[in-house]
């Protein structure tokens, strides 16, 4: 397996500072909220595998060792150090569950588990992260028509909990609108 310096050397040559940043805060975020659990990944830059997604970890391959984790390149630019940090954080979960063998999806309980761990120390604030189940619930069209079912099934968020699509972008679901605004832009060659 390859060491962190070979990764950060790599990364430097081929994206500048951007890939600097990158390996060194991946270090950092690894250490500070992993107990440096998760061992050296490689990191690039470049498109991932689906279109609105700014970051990916792909693991699986027999040739891949270990997770890779993906970033797109707008980040750098658009959110800056701030969000190329987030998107870190966020893909180095889904890197310690696949690592540990466990389910890394977002709506699985390894993920809520995590995302509610490490709230306090990424957000600086707790929140209530658990799987969203489908349930069942009053029927709202069950007023206007008396003959309408009395509940139906729903998949929505226990009160007070993350929603599906809140858990899928955590942690930036949970920042304040314009927090990326303050992120220190870092350039980054694209193809």
């Amino acid at each position: 397996m390859a060491a962190y310096s070979d990764y950060l050397a790599a990364a430097a040559l081929l994206w500048g500072p951007a890939g600097e940043f990158a390996c060194a805060e991946a270090g950092r975020l690894n250490r500070e909220h992993f107990a440096g659990s998760i061992p050296p990944l490689p990191i690039v830059i470049g498109l991932t595998a689906y279109g609105k997604c700014i970051g990916a970890t792909l693991s699986g391959p027999e040739w891949l060792e270990s997770p890779r984790i993906t970033l797109a390149p707008g980040i750098f630019n658009h959110g800056g150090a701030l969000m190329v940090s987030d998107v870190l954080v966020h893909e180095l979960i889904h890197a310690a569950l696949r690592l540990r063998g466990e389910e890394p999806g977002h709506n699985e309980a390894p993920w809520c588990r995590m995302v509610a761990e490490l709230s306090p120390t990424v957000l600086g604030r707790d929140v209530n992260a658990q799987p969203v189940k489908p349930r069942r619930v009053p029927n709202p069209a069950r007023g206007a028509n008396p003959d309408a079912p009395k509940t139906i099934v729903v998949r929505r968020a226990e009160p007070g909990s993350l929603t599906q699509a809140q858990l899928a972008t955590w942690p930036h679901s949970a920042r304040p609108a314009g927090y990326y605004d303050a992120g220190q832009r870092i350039p980054v060659p694209t193809y």
